[in-house]
Parts: structure tokens; sequence; C-alpha cells
């Protein structure tokens, strides 16, 4: 379809709702099992790094397949494509509910993973091309909807389903809109036919380094940290692999007649910008949820569906605030729109930074409404800049590599949070025990008093001080963590704090008149 006006039809907004749908629940089966994963570890009796591959698995084969979704749908066409996957994603979906042992579960999840993942780009690129210039912006806030609502409804549903139905209804809760979804695509997506002549000259070479080092990289942000990173050969290999196969493929990208992704789309500054922003906030926003997750269960003890019900709190103001957007957009600068809602995002993570032990869920309930009306203002219009650069033919391509980056920008946003509270605590943990010595007067004053106390429940005088350094040290380390945590939201609101400040470098884009025209 040309740059020009044209009118919406209902086929057209069917298959907008049918592909957010897909989108939305692909996205939402990245997190939606991280609170649940103690529980179905235990159901399948594996210990925690085995567990882990019940992320790792689903994470490694949708990031593979997102970058060639663009290629594979042009060789199937689009809506055979999209029904084939959304249909395996919903076969997958329900095996994972029916897995009885740990291999079951990471095969039918890589399967899951390979389907969904396809749905998410395939998504953007109905908004580019279903929708006509003056109306993307809804399109975009559609799409920012599920990027951003199903990340963090994520493990409040997981947590609720858990308690309440059984670790496995996480999976199958997909059956029903996903038969909807299906329905959706069917009736909207215009029929088109297969080109399987397309087979012939497509990149294999370029596919298999992509698909090795991207899986490589993945593998090794979401298990390094419980792997202690190097000091593990399978991390040391996949490092080796990331590094080879990943600046092979882009070689042969940019050199290759057909490409298997045309990479020259980086070279547009706006697009670059765009993607780099979003994967330094997605960094921040998939890490954000895990750390205060990991913060409610180690520190407060909290269990999966009360973390969800104060992670609610970041998803119920985006459900008021996203359909205001595609409307601030038409008459505020985007470029103002988005800096305004990376400083909120800035904020709330700067406002979590001075924890202590009395923080408990309450206490996240602002810097979380804070977080939920900035996120809307930020990504939809940063995808609207990074976007008006680019064609109708070369949405596919596009929108690839927009989520792919955007993926990985939220495994590197986990890996980051696992490994630097792990090394943060044990600074803090040096730091507070020093203080436990015969040197610190407030110490040995607090000492005397817990003596004094155990001493008064009955403990013998000299066990009583024993037991009291034992408790001294224990409350050290629960410091230290929390500390650690204070210290990865100040991280995250410096990185944001840049983000706001690249934002700048922007050309001016009109919004009011066409996705595609700049100033």
């Amino acid at each position: 379809m040309s740059q020009a006006h044209w009118e919406m039809s209902r086929r057209d907004w069917f298959a907008i709702i049918g592909a957010s749908l897909g989108a939305f629940l692909a996205i939402l089966d990245i997190q939606i099992t991280n609170a649940s994963l103690k529980e179905i570890q235990g159901a399948l009796s594996v210990d925690f790094s085995e567990g882990g591959w019940i992320s790792t698995a689903y994470l490694m084969a949708e990031v593979v397949v997102i970058p060639l979704t663009a290629y594979l749908s042009t060789v199937f066409g689009l809506r055979n494509y999209m029904l084939i996957n959304g249909s395996l994603f919903l076969v997958a979906s329900t095996l994972c509910g029916f897995s009885w042992n740990i291999e079951s579960m990471i095969f039918f999840r890589v399967l899951q993973g390979l389907t969904g993942g396809t749905l998410i780009p395939m998504s953007f690129q109905c908004m580019l091309v279903f929708m006509p210039p003056e109306r993307k912006s809804i399109g975009l806030a559609i799409f920012g909807m599920t990027a951003t609502l199903a990340p963090t409804l994520g493990p409040s549903l997981g947590g609720f389903l858990t308690d309440n139905f059984g670790w496995r209804w996480n999976f199958f809760m997909n059956v029903i809109p996903g038969i909807a979804m299906l329905a959706a695509m069917a009736y909207g997506l215009p029929k088109n036919s297969a080109d399987f002549s397309k087979l012939k000259n497509m990149d294999f070479l370029g596919a298999f380094l992509m698909t090795v080092g991207l899986a490589s990289m993945t593998y090794m942000l979401e298990d390094g940290a419980r792997h202690d990173w190097f000091q593990s050969n399978a991390i040391k290999v996949a490092a080796l692999a990331t590094l080879v196969c990943l600046p092979t493929f882009v070689s042969v990208q940019l050199t290759k007649k057909n490409p298997l992704l045309s990479l020259t789309l980086l070279g547009q500054k706006d697009f670059a910008l765009a993607c780099l922003i979003t994967m330094i906030s997605a960094s921040a926003l998939y890490g954000g949820i895990y750390a205060l997750s990991l913060y409610l269960g180690q520190i407060q003890n909290y269990g999966a569906a009360t973390i969800g019900q104060v992670i609610m709190w970041l998803g119920i103001p985006q459900l008021f605030i996203m359909p205001l957007v595609p409307l601030l957009m038409r008459f505020v600068d985007l470029r103002l729109l988005a800096s305004i809602g990376l400083a909120l995002f800035c904020f709330s993570n700067y406002l979590n930074s001075g924890l202590d032990s009395s923080f408990a869920g309450q206490e996240f309930t602002v810097s979380l409404i804070i977080r939920a009306i900035g996120q809307p203002l930020f990504l939809i219009p940063l995808s609207a800049i990074g976007m008006a650069v680019v064609s109708p033919t070369q949405a596919g391509t596009a929108s690839s590599i927009f989520n792919v980056l955007r993926n990985l920008g939220g495994s590197i946003g986990i890996a980051l949070t696992g490994t630097l509270l792990l090394n943060r605590q044990a600074i803090h943990y040096q730091q507070n025990l020093e203080h436990i010595g015969v040197g610190d007067f407030q110490t040995l004053e607090r000492l005397k008093g817990l003596q004094y106390y155990l001493a008064s429940q009955g403990q013998e005088f000299t066990g009583a001080r024993v037991q009291g350094t034992d408790l001294l040290i224990k409350i050290a380390k629960r410091e230290s963590a929390i500390q650690a945590f204070g210290d990865i939201f100040y991280l995250m609101a410096f990185i944001l704090l840049i983000c706001v400040v690249l934002v700048f470098f922007f050309k001016r884009v009109d919004a009011s008149s066409s996705m595609g025209e700049t100033h």
C-alpha cells in the first residue's frame, strides 16, 4: 500500500486486533512463569539451575526466530505464516501445561518460543502496513500496550493463577484468547499465496550465524550469573560463539546482495537511535520488574500472589494513559513526550534507590504509579520517531530489528540485575562486617542490648553474647542485600537519565499529519 490516505475496513481492524492479541500473549509468556518458578521446579523435581531453563529456553527460541520472521512471511505469505504460527503457539502452550518432566517442559517451551516469537514483529508490521499514516500513532499505542502491559501483568497473572488453580494454568490460559486471536486473524488478514521459490535465494549462512550468535548471547546473559560467569566452560563457549558469529553475521549482511536482514536501516540515525534507547529502556523495564520481584520475595518474604498485587500498580494506570498518548502526539513534540516519559521512569527508579528494611509493598506504590505514567509517554513516541524513516516495504525488517533489540535489552537487564546484586551485596557485606568488631561503639552497645535481652529469655550469659553476634551478622547480610537492591535502582535511574539526553538528538517528527514526515 502507498503512503496516501485510505479508509480502514472492518477486516483491517480485525487483523490489527488479532495480531496485537498474539503479540500480547507471546510477550506475556516471557514473564508469566517467573512468579511460579518455585512451584514448577518442585512439581518437576528440579533445582534452581535446571529450573532456570524454563525461562531461558523460551527466550532463546524467541530471540532467534524474530529476525527470520520478515523473510519467512514473504515465503509462506503473511496470512498463512501468522495462522500457522498462531495455531502452533496454542498447541505448544497446551503441551507446556501437560509437561511431565523438565526435558519435556524445555522442549515445549522452545516450540512455544519459536512460534510465539513470530507474532511479536508480525503485530508491529501489521500496524505499519494496514493502518494509514494519520492513524499509525493509534497502532503504535496498541502495540505499546502489548509491549509494556504484558511483561508487567505477567508476574501478577502468573502468581494469581498458580495460587488459585495451579501452575499449569499459566499455559492453559492461552487457549481461549488464542482462539479469539486466530479467528480475528483468519477474518481480517487478506488471503495470499506462498512463494517457496524464495527459499532458493535465502541467506542460509546468515541464518546460521545469526541463530548461533543470538542463541549463545541469550544463554550467556540468562545463565551467566547462575554459573558465576566465566568460571563455567559452557558460558565461555557461549561467549566465544557470540563474539565470532554476530560480527561475522553483520559483515555478511552488509556485503550480500539479498541479505536476510537489511542492516543498512541502522544507518538511518533516528531509527538506530530509537533502537538504542528502546534497548536501554527495555533493560530497565525487565530488570526493574525482576529486581522488585526478587526484593519482595527474598527480603520481605512475599508469596507469588502478593508480589503480583504490588506490581499491579504498574499496570493499572497504563490502561488509562495509553489511549491518551495518540491524542497528545498530535499536539506535543514527540521528543518532548519521550523525554518526559523517560524522566518519570528515571525518577521512579531513583525513589526506590533509598531502600531500607521497612520498605515493603505499599512503599513502592508511588514509584510504580509514576513509572506507569512515564512508560507509555516514551515508548510510543520512540516507536513513531524511529519508524518515520521506514518505508512500508521495509516494515518487516524494521520490526524484526526493533523487537529483537528490545528482547535483548530485556535479557541484558535481567542478567545485569542478577550479577550486580551478587557483587554489590558482597561489597556491602564486607563493609558492614567491618563495623561488627570490638572497636565500634554502636555495635558494642547493640550487641550488649541483644545479650541482655537473650539472657532475660533464659539464655546463659556467655551463650547469649555468641548468639547476639550471630544475629548481628544475619542483620548485616540482610542490610547488605537491601543496599544492593538500592544500588540496582540507582543505576537504572542513571542510564535512563542518559536516555533523556539522547532523545534530543532526534529530528522533529510531525505525527499529526504523517508518520513518515520529518523536518
